[in-house]
């Protein structure tokens, strides 16, 4: 029996209708405050990749390939506000939004009285679900900002080495080789036909980046560092520089960040097989260093010219040493280091820095007379090189930042020790279909 009196009564019955009328005027009001937010952060959402576009135009290095601190940061606070906009519109849209406002009208129109205490229980059972849901947002965003900031930060790791960084080259017959007219023509750069069979070449240098994930995974040990040294450009000449391996850059000191996405150097020919092995083992695909033959058909891309880009380059479009034009050429810049390998604009075939940047590595033992050889028999497929036995070097092709840019032409050849190392040597894969 209620004991209470009319005053008492009168005063829990006002007391409960103040309450309703709080929960309702809430119940309506928080919906639209989160559209308003969430609208607010949509745009930021849209705004934030434009600025973070311009950002890397304006604030990038003098090749336009690395990511400036500037960018990276306006990405991540992209990708952050995005996760954000979809939080706080799902919680305005799905956060039992429907029953709310069904409650609050037939409470407003005095058709159906409201339970105070079961309103409460709803209004926490769907405060506890937008907890819920904005921690699983929340934490999904974090992880996809997170890894756009790392991939931004550390390019490298995004791997050139996929698949989708392969180029099918389509194979043909061509002419191998230089006219002895050409300048810069050597004696074991004579002209002989050859035919190639289709295979995939990686569009870019085996990268720092890519190499160290090899390191890391393989614990292989590289020539540099079982002998504690490799050879490092002074400016005049190289020099055997103690203490310097894959790790290293041009100048010898360790890589920076921002150079994860240059070309790894100090690599011996061994080094390279090693990596291709490794590769192999990973995705299960044959991949190996290139043949001299089939180097040489996908850096032409289709050219008879002394380089793909035609009868001569400019730094412009390759990394060498411009105060060495080919040809009487205008002399350009010498950048005295390597360049990112997805700098400048790539061959008809999408491959990056065939000409200058690194020497590359390729599969043949060097021979100075095995062009003349192969001008012998007529049409010579898929030559692989001499035979191991009749000599130890290997071929290294394209030329690199400090050389000539003559020593970049589509035919110069030259020949290393297997075991040589130098921070003006790389290499990139291919693999057969």
């Amino acid at each position: 029996m209620d004991d209470s009196t009319p005053q008492q009564t009168a005063s829990r019955s006002n007391r409960d209708e103040e309450l309703e009328k709080a929960f309702v005027s809430d119940l309506i009001e928080q919906p639209k405050q989160l559209d308003k937010l969430a609208r607010v952060i949509l745009t930021l959402s849209f705004v934030v990749p434009v600025l973070y576009a311009l950002g890397l135009k304006f604030f990038s290095g003098a090749e336009g390939t690395e990511a400036s601190t500037s960018g990276i940061w306006l990405m991540g606070l992209a990708f952050l506000s995005w996760f954000l906009s979809l939080i706080l519109s799902l919680l305005a849209l799905l956060s039992g939004k429907g029953k709310r406002n069904t409650a609050a009208k037939s409470s407003a129109a005095g058709t159906k009285p409201v339970n105070v205490e079961a309103l409460y229980l709803a209004s926490a059972r769907s405060k506890r679900r937008r907890l819920l849901a904005a921690s699983l947002f929340c934490f999904t965003g974090i992880c996809f900002g997170g890894l756009t900031v790392f991939s931004a930060a550390f390019p490298g790791l995004s791997s050139m080495q996929s698949p989708a960084n392969f180029v099918l080259i389509r194979g043909s017959e061509f002419t191998m080789g230089s006219p002895e007219t050409e300048v810069g023509h050597e004696s074991d750069e004579t002209q002989h036909q050859v035919k190639v069979n289709d295979f995939y070449m990686s569009k870019y240098e085996v990268t720092v980046a890519e190499f160290r994930r090899f390191i890391a995974e393989s614990g292989y040990r590289t020539d540099a560092e079982k002998a504690g040294d490799s050879y490092v450009w002074n400016g005049s000449e190289a020099v055997l520089t103690k203490g310097v391996n894959w790790r290293h850059g041009v100048s010898g000191k360790v890589r920076t960040k921002s150079e994860e996405n240059h070309p790894v150097v100090h690599v011996s020919w061994n080094d390279a097989v090693e990596y291709c092995r490794w590769l192999s083992e990973k995705t299960g695909k044959w991949y190996r260093l290139p043949t001299e033959a089939e180097w040489e058909y996908a850096c032409r891309a289709g050219s008879r010219t002394a380089f793909n880009t035609g009868g001569n380059i400019t730094t412009a479009q390759a990394n060498y040493d411009g105060n060495y034009p080919y040809n009487k050429n205008r002399k350009g810049q010498y950048r005295a280091r390597t360049v990112a390998v997805e700098s400048f604009e790539p061959n008809a075939w999408g491959l990056y820095n065939m000409h200058g940047n690194v020497w590359e590595w390729c599969d043949d033992v060097y021979s100075g007379t095995y062009y003349d050889e192969c001008k012998a028999k007529g049409l010579v497929e898929n030559p692989g090189g001499p035979a191991p036995e009749t000599g130890s070097n290997r071929v290294l092709r394209g030329g690199s930042w400090n050389y000539d840019a003559e020593y970049c032409r589509s035919a110069s050849r030259r020949g290393y020790t297997p075991g040589g190392r130098s921070n003006f040597v790389g290499f990139r894969p291919v693999f057969v279909p």
